[in-house]
């Protein structure tokens, strides 16, 4: 349940603005005392950029409220005044001498907060963003060591395969860690609340497999997309015991089944580069790759991963889609017009290809971007909303502001509905990105090319792929890669 509030930047609107927060963080998950700490950093942020930004002028204050499986995430965005944070630090020292407390409500909000950034837009304005995690109980802290004598012995004849519901959170948690002890990767899934409020709040759905006594068997979902009717198929389980009995097939034709009846117009997979098992089972479901995004995320995030494994991992995204009904025809950026056709012509109803003008103009309007922090993964995407004609200003001012997080990548989404996207993928090569591939509906429906920035050296003999496609894909991104890092 995400939401957004467009206040007036009065004293007045701040009460009301922090009795919504307080409530929305409960009803996310969030225990009372955390709710309240984050509650009390929008309220110090709101009021500075009261008093401060919008001092001599009136104006508006924008709030999103994100949720994801682990955290919360506030972002409070403002086009007053310009201000540098670093001129107004908060200073014991003064707040004691002198009673001069400037810059003592950013302080508080980062005492408040897991992560407290603030960033600088240029013409687009200043955005801080709060996070929250969201610290429930743990599956150790829920059952005993089970002995093998306390686990059903003996496999079962017949399997029930049902819709997982929020009741079965528990038994999701008590399977992967059955499974799996501490080594999966996706920490989330030792938290059966977080799993609880994901089921409940229809950001993933999925399928649970039980014996004719009840035991969970088998697990496996479909995380939504926040903004786009397609899904990530992951989370895929089966108790030792139970398999080489295909039941990890039928969970994925469940899956597929109850996405197309959820209206989802495609599904996705992100498959490691570790190794190859997760990309043959997408290939065996007709999923075909479109995109190879290095560095993706920590190492230390997958805790299976062999301990002397030197580098970020990559993965290979592959797509299936759900639907006969495409986009419109697309531009494809010159540069790589070829790789994007033979990406596309792999489905059979892909939407078809425009030339472009010979002069391009972009839409005489602002540039819309939006950003996503991955924080555990030290990674960002900036996703282009609207493609205008200060693409490249809002960009380097995003750029600018990112700076100082010393991500490891940088990755870009540009609209394939618009011929600006090919001096875009030009200017943003020009400054240090490369190809990523083809992202087919992930945003608003639309299909976007996905270019990237790579902040760490990299060893492509380390980094795995299946599929014929997925070879050319890292064919031409390592060609690419090592070609600007020798420049």
């Amino acid at each position: 349940m995400e939401a957004h509030l467009y206040l007036e930047a009065k004293i007045e609107m701040i009460g009301s603005a922090t009795d919504f927060t307080y409530k929305w963080c409960v009803n996310m998950g969030l225990d009372v005392g955390k709710a309240a700490q984050l509650t009390l950093a929008v309220d110090e942020i709101l009021t500075d950029i009261i008093l401060h930004a919008y001092s001599d002028t009136s104006g508006y204050v924008e709030i999103w409220y994100q949720y994801s499986f682990s955290e919360l995430e506030i972002i409070v965005q403002e086009t007053g005044e310009p201000f540098d944070p670093e001129q107004h630090a908060y200073s014991p020292e003064k707040a004691i001498s002198r009673g001069d407390f400037e810059g003592a409500g950013r302080e508080i909000a980062r005492k408040m907060t897991d992560h407290f950034i603030f960033l600088n837009r240029g013409k687009d304005g200043k955005e801080f963003r709060l996070v929250k995690k969201l610290d429930k109980s743990h599956i150790r802290d829920l059952i005993k060591e089970e002995t093998t004598e306390g686990r059903e012995n003996g496999v079962a004849d017949t399997y029930l395969l049902t819709p997982a519901t929020s009741e079965d959170a528990e038994d999701i948690a008590r399977l992967i860690y059955q499974c799996y002890d501490y080594s999966y990767g996706k920490e989330d899934l030792y938290f059966p609340k977080r799993i609880e409020m994901a089921i409940r709040h229809g950001y993933k759905f999925g399928t649970i497999v039980r014996t004719s006594r009840g035991g969970p068997a088998g697990y496996f979902a479909v995380i939504r997309n926040n903004d786009s009717l397609i899904g990530e198929v992951g989370e895929a389980v089966v108790a030792p015991p139970h398999r080489k009995r295909g039941l990890m097939k039928r969970m994925l034709n469940k899956l597929i089944e109850m996405s197309r009846q959820k209206g989802l117009l495609g599904l996705y997979g992100m498959a490691l580069t570790v190794h190859t098992i997760s990309q043959k089972a997408n290939e065996k479901f007709n999923f075909k790759s479109t995109a190879l995004l290095l560095a993706r995320s920590s190492r230390s995030i997958y805790k299976g991963i062999r301990e002397d494994y030197p580098q970020p991992i990559s993965m290979v995204m592959d797509f299936l889609p759900l639907t006969k009904k495409w986009n419109t025809p697309v531009f494809l950026p010159r540069s790589y017009s070829d790789i994007m056709k033979e990406l596309y012509i792999q489905f059979e109803n892909h939407p078809g290809f425009k030339d472009l003008p010979d002069q391009i103009e972009k839409a005489d309007i602002s540039t819309e971007l939006s950003l996503e922090i991955y924080y555990e993964a030290n990674s960002a995407l900036i996703i282009v909303r609207k493609l205008g004609n200060t693409f490249e200003g809002s960009c380097l001012s995003m750029f600018r502001s990112l700076e100082e997080l010393k991500l490891t990548s940088i990755y870009i989404d540009i609209p394939l509905n618009h011929p600006g996207v090919d001096p875009s993928v030009e200017w943003l090569r020009e400054n240090g990105f490369i190809f990523a591939g083809l992202m087919p509906f992930f945003h608003k429906e639309r299909d976007y090319v996905r270019m990237q920035k790579i902040n760490t050296e990299l060893d492509f003999a380390l980094i795995e792929t299946h599929s014929e496609m997925a070879g050319k894909l890292k064919e031409t991104i390592s060609s690419e890669f090592h070609a600007l890092h020798k420049g």
